[in-house]
This record gives structure tokens, C-alpha cells and sequence, in this order.
């Protein structure tokens, strides 16, 4: 039989013992309430442009559903490019990385040695190679077929321009759009636009962009008032549609093209399928730019 002192001591050990017990089984409750925190690191294209506002709250908006800690990556100084970076970040506590490419040829080598762990999403048109786990983008032909008929409504003879170094996207643009205005008798004739920019344009016809950049340029050069056709929806580009400057543009909706490529990419960390994303593309008018859909569509409000 156990001594009074003995016993006090018994039941202080116990005491320990069962409130060490609860202690841990309320560190687990809580360690399996806590929800999975995903790191994701954005890449965008260095241009710093306005038009990723509306991509940004897609993404804001998917982060805050999914719970994900977002690090953006807008431009690149020094020496450091896209490529560098991207090593750096799955070097350090990304887990997933969005990619808008600069340069498709380097960072297709540089995601062949991206480890197997990283998700990764490319806002663009598909790489020649390296691993890629799903792509968010229009359908770049299709887009070009919707400023053929954008540009048919505007005019029965078309210029269209193109810069000397045009990416993937605004190839592929370029390809259907020749086919809609082919198909529709319309004459064209193109124009490239080097360093020295926009030199003249012809007095009659439509001026039609392939380039978000060039149509900038297009709407800003004396003459071409109420004569462009573009793609893009940057605010410069909303000013000239608003002002006149601009006949139409087709656009896609940013802000899905961020919420679905976050989306993808927090689906292949969590072990859900994650496919390709295909955007619809819209054509923009000064008519219908404040009226439903379109007005969502070019200023996410979210």
C-alpha cells in the first residue's frame, strides 16, 4: 500500500501525463484544421504594363479562395533575366510558378532541369519544349479571325502591321488573321515597324495591329483616327477606343486568364487534374466597352 506521500506524488505524475496528453492531441487537431499554405511566384514579362491590373485580380482573387501566398516578379534588372530568376525562386520556397515568357526559347531549355515538385503554369502560347503542367491562353488563331471581321466592318481595304521581332502570340494572330481577310475578299498588304517606328500610313483603308504595342503606336500617329484595329486592352489602348482613336479591339478577360492559371496550378500541388485553360476572346467597341459583359470583361472591379 502505497504512503500518503507517495500517493500525492502518483497523482501529480498522472496529472502531468494526462495534461501533456491533451496538449498533444490538441497540437494535432489543430495541425490538421490548419489549411495547406501554397507559395507561388508570378513572373510577368518585365513590361511593368497596366494591362496585368485586371490579370493581378484574378489571381488576387483565386490566392484568397485557395489559399495561397503570392510573390510577384515584375521586371528584371542587372544582369539577372526571366531564366535567372525563375532558378531563384524554385530554388527557394516556391512551390509553383505562373509564367508570362520573355524570351520562350530560353525558358523552354531553362524548365528542362525545373525539378519534378514545381507546378508550373505558362500564360501564353505552348513551348517548344521543357516541362510545362498547363498553359492559360486564348486560341491566337481564332483571335486573328475575330480582328478579320473587326477590321471587315471597317473598312474593304486593309494595312496590316506587324514589328520586325514578333513573339509566338502575335504569329499565330498574324496566321488567322491573313485567313479571315482571305476569306472574305478583303485586300491587305503588310507593313513592319522597326526602330523608327510608324513612318506614314496610306490615306484610305483599315489599320489593323497584331501588337498591343503597335496598335499604341498606330492610334498615337496623326491620321489613323477611327481607322484601328487591334488586340490588347491596355489603358492607353481603352483611351483610344473611348476617344474614337481606336475602331475596335479584341481582347480576352485578364482577370480569368489570372484566376485560372492559379487555379491550375494550386489543383496539380494538391494532386487534382490540372489541364489547359483556353481563354474566349471578345471584340471591344466604343458602343459596347460600358455595357454588360464587356464592361467586366475590360475593368475587373473585384
Amino acid at each position: 500500500m502505497m504512503k500518503k506521500g507517495e500517493r500525492g506524488l502518483f497523482f501529480a505524475v498522472l496529472l502531468v501525463l494526462l495534461v501533456a496528453l491533451v496538449l498533444l492531441v490538441v497540437q494535432k487537431a489543430q495541425g490538421e484544421d490548419a489549411p495547406k499554405i501554397y507559395r507561388v511566384s508570378i513572373l510577368l514579362d518585365g513590361t511593368d504594363s497596366d494591362g496585368w491590373k485586371n490579370f493581378r485580380a484574378g489571381l488576387n482573387q483565386a490566392a484568397l479562395e485557395r489559399n495561397v501566398d503570392l510573390r510577384f516578379v515584375t521586371r528584371y534588372d542587372g544582369e539577372a533575366d526571366q531564366t535567372d530568376v525563375l532558378r531563384q525562386e524554385w530554388e527557394g520556397e516556391a512551390e509553383g510558378v505562373i509564367i508570362v515568357p520573355v524570351d520562350t526559347e530560353k525558358l523552354a531549355e531553362t524548365l528542362r532541369e525545373a525539378p519534378p515538385g514545381l507546378a508550373v503554369c505558362v500564360v501564353g502560347p505552348a513551348l517548344s519544349a521543357g516541362r510545362v503542367d498547363s498553359y492559360v491562353s486564348p486560341d491566337y488563331e481564332k483571335m486573328g479571325r475575330r480582328l478579320a471581321d473587326a477590321a471587315a466592318e471597317t473598312g474593304e481595304t486593309c494595312t496590316l502591321f506587324i514589328s520586325t521581332q514578333p513573339g509566338p502570340a502575335a504569329s499565330l494572330i498574324a496566321s488567322g488573321l491573313e485567313a479571315g481577310l482571305r476569306e472574305k475578299g478583303i485586300s491587305f498588304t503588310w507593313e513592319t515597324v522597326g526602330e523608327n517606328g510608324i513612318t506614314g500610313l496610306p490615306k484610305e483603308g483599315t489599320l489593323v495591329a497584331v501588337e498591343s504595342a503597335v496598335a499604341e503606336a498606330l492610334c498615337a500617329t496623326p491620321g489613323s483616327e477611327g481607322r484601328v484595329c487591334g488586340v490588347g486592352a491596355s489603358d492607353v489602348l481603352l483611351r483610344s477606343l473611348e476617344e474614337g482613336a481606336a475602331a475596335a479591339l479584341v481582347v480576352q478577360s485578364d482577370f480569368d486568364a489570372g484566376y485560372l492559371s492559379l487555379s491550375r496550378v494550386v489543383s496539380r500541388l494538391s494532386q487534382e487534374k490540372a489541364g489547359n485553360a483556353e481563354l474566349e476572346s471578345y471584340t471591344a467597341t466604343r458602343e459596347n466597352m460600358f455595357e454588360y459583359p464587356m464592361s467586366d470583361i475590360l475593368f475587373s472591379t473585384y
